[in-house]
C-alpha cells in the first residue's frame, strides 16, 4: 500500500494536536487542581457535582438560620436569669410588707421600690436583638410593650370586664369611689376621685345616659349596666384604682425560622406568656399568672397600706416566678435542640463537601507523572514529525 506525502503530513499533524490535547488538558488540570474543568470533561459527574453543591448551598442557609436563632434565643435566656433574679427581690419585698408590722410611710417607700422592679422588668420584657423586639412574636419591629392604663380592684364591686375602655394618662394612682348608688348607663351617678392617695378629692357627675368617667387627664369608661353601690372609709362599695400598666403590643406567635429541610422553631417569644400585661386588643390583663398586673396591683396596696391584699399579691408573685422560669427553661430546651441541630447540618456538609471533593478534584501526585508523561509524547511526537515531514525525494537519490 502506498502512503503519500500528503498522508504523511496529515497523520503528522493529527498526532501533533492529540498529543498537545493531552498536555493542554493535563495544564489546566494542574492549574486548577481539578479533573473536572467542564461538563464535557464528564457530564455525570459535573451533574453529581452540581446537585452536591446545591445540597451544600442549602445547608448553608439552615446553618446561618441556627446562628441567627441561637444569638436571639441566647440573649432571651440571658435577660430571662435577670428577670429571674429581680423577681426573686420583689418576692423578699413583698413578704417584708405583708408581715403588718410596717407603717403607712414605711409601706409607701416600699411601692417605690417595687416599682424600681417594675421597671425593670419593663425594660426587659422590651429587651432588643439589634432593632427586632425577641418578646414580642413574629411583629419585632416595634416594643413588645408600651405603657397605657390600667385598674387594680380594691373590692369584689367590680370585675375586669366591667372596664370597657381606659384613656389619657396618670402620673401616679388615681383612687376613684362613687358617692351614690344605681346603675351605669340609666342612673346619673354620683363620684370622686384622688390624685394625692386620699389627702384631696375631686367630686364628678356622670350623667344617666353616660358611661365615662372623666377623671382630669384620664377617662374610663364603664360596661351600660354595671350596678354601683356608695363607697365608705371601710373600703366597702364601688371603688376603684386607676394606675400605669404594661400593655402588650406584639403578636401571639412566635417568628420561626427553618433550621432543617423539615423543621422549624421558634426565635423570638411572645411576651405575654411570660410576662403577662393588658392585651391591647381587648384591653383586659391576660389570664393569671400575671406579672406585670400583679406588681402593679401589689404597688397600689403598698401605696394604700393594704397588708392582707399584698400577701395575696405575695401569692400570685410565686406562681409568676414559676411561669418565667418556665419560660426561660422552654427557650433554653429551644437552644439545645438548635445547637444539636446545627452541628448535624455541619456535618452532612462537610460530607457532601468531601463527595463532591472525591469527584472533581485531581490527584496531585498521579496528576504530575502524567503530565510528564504527556510532554515526553508530544516532544517525540514533534521530533518525529519534524523528521518526517523534512524528507523529500532527493533523500533517496
Amino acid at each position: 500500500m502506498r502512503i503519500s506525502t500528503a498522508q504523511i503530513f496529515s497523520l503528522s499533524l493529527n498526532q501533533i494536536n492529540s498529543s498537545l490535547n493531552d498536555v493542554t488538558k493535563l495544564t489546566i488540570m494542574n492549574a486548577s487542581q481539578k479533573k473536572l474543568n467542564s461538563p464535557s470533561d464528564d457530564p455525570a459527574g459535573m451533574g453529581k457535582i452540581v446537585e452536591l453543591s446545591g445540597y451544600q448551598q442549602s445547608l448553608s442557609g439552615y446553618i446561618e438560620n441556627c446562628d441567627v436563632a441561637l444569638d436571639y434565643l441566647d440573649t432571651a435566656d440571658q435577660v430571662l436569669s435577670t428577670a429571674s433574679e429581680t423577681i426573686t427581690a420583689a418576692l423578699e419585698l413583698a413578704e417584708q410588707a405583708s408581715t403588718e408590722t410596717y407603717t403607712d410611710e414605711e409601706l409607701q417607700m416600699m411601692a417605690l421600690e417595687m416599682e424600681g422592679y417594675l421597671d425593670a422588668l419593663y425594660a426587659i420584657a422590651n429587651t432588643q436583638m439589634g432593632s427586632d423586639s425577641i418578646f414580642a412574636g413574629d411583629d419585632t419591629g416595634d416594643n413588645a410593650y408600651e405603657m397605657g392604663l390600667g385598674v387594680t380592684l380594691a373590692n369584689d364591686s367590680f370585675s375586669s370586664t366591667d372596664f370597657v375602655d381606659m384613656t389619657g394618662e396618670v402620673d401616679g394612682t388615681v383612687a376613684v369611689r362613687f358617692t351614690s348608688d344605681g346603675t351605669v348607663g340609666t342612673t346619673a351617678l354620683d363620684y370622686e376621685y384622688s390624685t394625692d392617695g386620699g389627702e384631696t378629692w375631686t367630686s364628678g357627675t356622670m350623667a344617666a345616659t353616660d358611661t365615662v368617667l372623666d377623671l382630669g387627664d384620664a377617662q374610663v369608661e364603664l360596661a351600660s349596666g354595671t350596678s354601683i353601690t356608695t363607697a365608705d372609709d371601710d373600703g366597702n362599695g364601688s371603688q376603684f384604682y386607676l394606675r400605669q400598666a404594661c400593655v402588650y403590643t406584639g403578636s401571639s406567635k412566635a417568628m420561626s425560622v427553618s433550621v432543617s429541610e423539615s423543621t422549624s422553631e421558634d426565635m423570638t417569644t411572645v411576651g405575654s406568656d411570660i410576662f403577662g400585661g393588658v392585651n391591647e386588643s381587648t384591653g383586659q390583663p391576660f389570664d393569671s399568672p400575671n406579672l406585670f398586673e400583679t406588681l402593679s396591683d401589689c404597688i397600689v396596696y403598698m401605696q394604700t397600706g393594704d397588708s392582707d391584699s399584698v400577701a395575696q399579691c405575695l401569692e400570685d408573685l410565686g406562681d409568676c416566678h414559676e411561669t418565667v422560669e418556665t419560660g426561660a427553661a422552654g427557650v433554653g430546651a429551644r437552644e439545645n435542640k438548635i445547637t444539636y441541630t446545627q452541628t448535624s447540618q455541619s456535618l452532612v456538609k462537610e460530607l457532601a463537601a468531601n463527595s463532591a471533593s472525591s469527584i472533581e478534584d485531581a490527584d496531585a501526585a498521579q496528576l504530575v507523572v502524567e503530565l510528564e508523561q504527556a510532554n515526553y509524547v508530544y516532544q517525540a511526537v514533534l521530533s518525529t514529525s519534524s523528521s518526517v515531514m523534512s524528507m523529500s525525494l532527493l533523500d533517496y537519490i
